[in-house]
């Protein structure tokens, strides 16, 4: 289906459109969660729409000119994702895929990833036995002593540098109000991975 769109060549249009206007467009269309999030957008914010065809979506932009642009395109992975990264509200699904220029410029892509792949912390991590996860602390590593004594190695190379360059060392905290983790994006991609708790009606991640 996707090449075949991307055949058509549809013109991929712009559109300024007011914030009543585009809530009436959603709400006929059932698209309750593109409601929510014109609602919460600055009423200072122009609201602009895509149309390719009958396809019509609220996005910031840019487009390419028409789908015929997009002839090299992969889909790469689909995941779980709570809505707004809130673990509370409805899992939706999300769909990752990327799109090049030219069928070599994708062919290269993949290929980058597959060696990204073979490199992936979390494999090594098993083949080298340097750490491990566990459901009882979500997102927090369980060093072993080959791992730790590597990241102090690591630790202490960084921390010599830095020291030699003139930077000043501070410590932060390990938790934070989730609303940073909102405005930064992290609680709607890795909700999930993230271990939260409360305290004195705040929640913190």
């Amino acid at each position: 289906l996707m090449h075949a769109i991307a055949e058509e060549n549809l013109p991929i249009v712009r559109q300024v459109v007011a914030r009543e206007a585009a809530i009436r467009l959603f709400e006929q269309r059932g698209e309750h969660y593109k409601v929510e999030i014109i609602n919460a957008i600055p009423a200072t914010e122009t609201l602009t729409l895509y149309r390719q065809g009958d396809f019509v979506d609220l996005c910031r932009g840019p487009h390419v000119p028409s789908t015929g642009f997009l002839q090299s395109f992969k889909l790469t992975k689909v995941a779980g994702a709570y809505w707004k990264g809130d673990s509370r509200k409805p899992m939706l699904s999300r769909i990752y895929g990327t799109a090049w220029a030219t069928a070599a410029d994708l062919t290269h892509y993949l290929q980058q990833l597959e060696e990204a792949e073979k490199r992936d912390h979390r494999r090594l991590a098993k083949l080298m036995d340097l750490f491990h996860f566990q459901d009882e602390a979500p997102g927090m590593v369980f060093w072993h002593e080959p791992g730790w004594t590597l990241y102090r190695v690591v630790e202490n190379y960084i921390r010599s540098k830095l020291q030699g360059a003139g930077y000043q060392e501070v410590h932060t905290p390990l938790m934070l109000d989730r609303t940073l983790w909102e405005r930064s994006g992290h609680a709607e991609k890795f909700a999930t991975q993230m271990f939260t708790t409360a305290s004195e009606n705040r929640e913190y991640a």
